[in-house]
């Protein structure tokens, strides 16, 4: 079904009322744009299944209010961005979330599996996604293309009953909870701090420190400006461009078109506002200039992160689920590093929810020296009392 007017997504809605689950898939177009342009809306739930076109409907609150139910589960195929748009049109995070992407991890099928790979996994049955490049926002749609979109509801349903089913054999329903968790917290889905953005762009540990802090408001500036005219921050400025004025700190009009890549027509527009936003950083005491932080992090004693290393993958082999489901090599230094500069252990990520029994606390049994590695007549290694 393909929704265009007010009374067909009422009417739809009113049918999907009763689902407990519902299935959710966005089409939507990000190339040139700062925010997602939304091109369709696929829901399923019960036997009912529709493609609602939000080009053609400016007002979706029946659907919204769907979504926005906390009674109701929304099972989503690699949520990140599906929820970037929607909590952006709910004005609010959407919950409960079930991401068929990660409970296929956790199950081991693999990480970052595509839908057409688990749909075959889960189903046996192949699909086909030639419509991967299709521009959603363009009019008319084919009868193909909604169908194509439809099919990807249509197969999440049974996708997610038998993730379901297995999760539960397996003791880790709990497990996908604890991984979109971060997908309750408003934050998550809040605009970048405009302030930070300047970290982002190569070489600026080229800059001292007064025009690092130059680099930071003309690339917060940057930053406001494409929210606002929902443009690629590049578009306006290219990050070489900006980090050139930032070495130069030009003070007029005169000076700031005379750098290289900077147009005539960005100066008409925004010219003002730069040459403020590079006054306000001159005007920045010596004590609050921009300090950046040592590029190399901590370096961990030699040898620790292999063997922490080895012991994920003997855990992840016990568990048949990839090494980098239960810890990746960044979250294993990072652990490392908290543990030799003697912060919260609590704190850290692999201390959280289901990871904290099945890896945190034995590894940080092993660095601690209260555990070692063994390798049993069997050949198979295991953790042994020190």
């Amino acid at each position: 079904m393909y929704i265009t007017t007010a009374d067909q997504l009422k009417t739809f809605c009113e049918n999907i009322q009763s689902a407990d689950v519902l299935a959710v898939d966005t089409e939507f177009v990000r190339e040139r744009t700062y925010f997602h342009r939304i091109g369709l809306i696929q829901v399923g739930g019960g036997n009912h299944f529709a493609a609602i076109d939000p080009i053609s409907l400016p007002d979706l609150t029946p659907l919204l209010e769907l979504m926005k139910d906390p009674t109701k589960v929304k099972v989503f195929h690699a949520a990140r961005q599906d929820l970037e748009i929607l909590v952006r049109l709910c004005g609010q995070v959407i919950t409960p979330v079930f991401d068929t992407q990660i409970a296929a991890a956790l199950v081991g099928w693999g990480t970052q599996i595509s839908f057409a790979k688990i749909v075959y996994k889960a189903l046996g049955k192949k699909i086909h996604k030639s419509e991967t490049y299709t521009d959603w926002c363009r009019r008319p749609l084919s009868d193909s293309q909604i169908e194509y979109a439809i099919d990807d509801v249509r197969y999440l349903m049974p996708v997610y009953d038998k993730l379901i089913e297995r999760l539960k054999k397996m003791g880790r329903l709990d497990w996908v909870q604890g991984e979109v968790h971060a997908w309750e917290d408003p934050k998550t889905f809040a605009l970048p701090d405009p302030y930070k953005r300047f970290m982002k762009i190569k070489n600026l540990r080229s800059l001292r420190p007064r025009n690092l802090t130059v680099l930071q408001e003309i690339a917060a500036w940057r930053e406001g400006e494409a929210v606002k005219r929902d443009c690629l921050a590049k578009a306006i400025i290219r990050d070489e461009t900006l980090l050139e004025i930032a070495r130069k700190a030009p003070r007029d009009a005169k000076a700031l078109s005379g750098i290289r890549g900077f147009y005539q027509k960005e100066l008409n527009k925004g010219g003002a506002s730069i040459l403020s936003a590079i006054e306000r950083a001159m005007e920045v005491p010596e004590s609050d200039l921009v300090e950046l932080p040592e590029s190399n992090g901590h370096a961990t004693t030699r040898g620790v992160e292999e063997l922490l290393s080895a012991y994920v993958q003997i855990r992840s082999e016990e568990l048949k689920i990839e090494p980098s489901v239960l810890a990746d090599r960044k979250q294993i230094h990072s652990f490392v590093a908290h543990f030799e500069q003697k912060e919260d252990m609590e704190e850290h990520f692999l201390f959280q929810g289901w990871r904290k029994e099945l890896i945190g606390s034995p590894m940080y049994s092993l660095l601690s020296g209260k555990v070692g590695l063994k390798i049993d007549p069997s050949g198979q290694v295991r953790l042994i009392e020190s």
